[in-house]
């Protein structure tokens, strides 16, 4: 399930005080030192700051309304209450965002591999 239809189907009833509940468990607590670290990283950086503002905003209505929202709500978002565990990865949508920067940058390294051989060559 997408993360914006977990929110929409968790706002203001049970299954959201369950998530804050969650996400201020020992082991998260202990965890958000390492995602701050994380969230400086270019990519994936925004998705743990997200994840450090869901924590500390009060409800999920407050969260939408903050800038960090956006960069999470289209990922695959799997809560296990019973386990105690909190699952987010990247949806179809991302998935083809990775397929299409990946093969943008394996044709650039192979220009620059054909580049570096044919500029030997001439020397």
């Amino acid at each position: 399930m997408r993360f914006s239809q977990f929110c929409d189907m968790a706002e203001n009833t049970e299954q959201e005080q369950k998530l804050f509940e969650l996400l201020k468990t020992d082991a998260l607590k202990e965890a958000e030192p390492v995602f701050e670290k994380m969230s400086r990283l270019p990519v994936i950086g925004k998705v743990f700051s997200a994840l450090i503002a869901l924590g500390k905003s009060g409800s999920i209505a407050a969260f939408r309304k903050s800038g960090h929202y956006r960069h999470i709500m289209n990922y695959d978002f799997k809560v296990d209450f019973d386990k105690e565990s909190l699952q987010i990865n990247p949806s179809d949508i991302q998935k083809e965002k990775i397929k299409k920067v990946a093969a943008v940058i394996g044709i650039v390294m192979a220009v620059l591999l054909i580049c570096r051989l044919c500029c030997r060559c001439k020397k």
